[in-house]
């Protein structure tokens, strides 16, 4: 393997954005045959808009994919996240692809600290929180409470939305 694929399977295998739920709230199945391979690593598979998921975060993730492997469905090992594909097209350096990602990590992770802070949000992954703080939408109480989150969420947001918007065409399905 060339150094740059090393770099870049280093870069995903510690990221695992695309599995935490920071990225997606679920990941496409290809075909049927991706559909036993999920349904055989206990991934809870259902019909969205005529295609076929799992739901992510996936329970396979911890700090990183613990079935990485073995047999996994074909998204799991083919999907790049954009400031990957745009280290791999040339488009920018590995050290900002780098930073990119370890930016919005880094927001992830104060996000989860603060909640952490209020027993009601404690246990919700990035996903569960970010629609939490979603649903509260303009009750000024709630905001009021949760001021700090609300920020750092504007800023991860923003950062997500920055780096990591994919392309029209990209999407979580190969």
């Amino acid at each position: 393997m060339s150094d740059s694929k090393n770099e870049i399977s280093d870069l995903c295998i510690s990221c695992g954005m695309c599995c935490d739920g920071t990225l997606f709230d679920k990941a496409f199945v290809r075909d049927e045959a991706d559909r036993k391979i999920a349904d055989d690593l206990g991934m809870e598979t259902f019909e969205s808009n005529g295609k076929l998921s799992f739901r992510q975060p996936c329970h396979l993730f911890s700090s990183c994919c613990t079935v990485y492997s073995v047999a996994r469905p074909h998204t799991c090992s083919a999907f790049f996240c954009p400031p990957v594909k745009r280290f791999r097209s040339g488009e920018q350096t590995f050290p900002d692809t780098e930073q990119q990602i370890e930016t919005l990590r880094q927001h992830r992770d104060k996000l989860l600290k603060i909640a952490s802070q209020f027993p009601e949000l404690r246990d919700l992954n990035i996903r569960e929180l970010t629609n939490k703080l979603n649903e509260y939408g303009e009750d000024t109480e709630k905001i009021s409470k949760y001021r700090m989150l609300f920020l750092i969420l504007f800023i991860f947001k923003d950062i997500q939305t920055k780096y990591f918007k994919p392309a029209p065409k990209d999407t979580l399905i190969i």
